[in-house]
């Protein structure tokens, strides 16, 4: 397999690998959230002029809804900008190679942890938290049935 591509910068498709990779925390998190809301609102049931309660329901909203948006921008922020001039990414039988035009980074498929794929993009799990994203859009269909073949025959039924 040789699949060779030019993929631009799309602010987008790194929010969504952001949220992927974020997901298992911020799923913690949001859990935490609902039992202070739980626990705020049993605090309110019992007692009313209790400031514990409201201060839970206030961190466990924040929790549910605020920490995740607000974890993804930052993280988004917190990105080199050598990543927003796009880069040139390579696939073969050995190697993943990214090529930015500051940056250059090869991966062996050897240590490849997992394969996610999704509509859009396979994400390619070189451990827990460290994402290559694989876009489909500038693949023809013969290169994404090839790289598809490829990588469920590196793991098969998804893993």
């Amino acid at each position: 397999m040789q699949i060779s591509m030019r993929v631009p910068y799309d602010e987008k498709r790194l929010r969504r690998t952001l949220q992927f990779i974020l997901r298992p925390q911020l799923r913690l998190v949001r859990i935490l959230g609902g039992v202070l809301i739980v626990l705020g609102l049993a605090l309110v049931a019992l007692d009313p002029s209790t400031s514990l309660a409201y201060v839970a329901l206030v961190l466990g909203l924040l929790f549910v809804f605020a920490i995740a948006p607000i974890t993804v921008a930052r993280s988004v922020r917190m990105q080199s900008n050598v990543i927003r001039d796009g880069l040139h990414l390579t696939l073969d039988d050995e190697w993943v190679t990214l090529i930015y035009p500051l940056v250059e980074s090869r991966l062996r498929w050897a240590g490849l942890d997992r394969v996610i794929e999704t509509p859009e993009v396979w994400y390619i799990m070189f451990g827990k938290i460290q994402a290559i994203t694989v876009p489909k859009e500038p693949m023809t269909e013969e290169q994404r049935a090839e790289f598809g073949a490829f990588v469920n025959g590196l793991h098969p039924a998804g893993k």
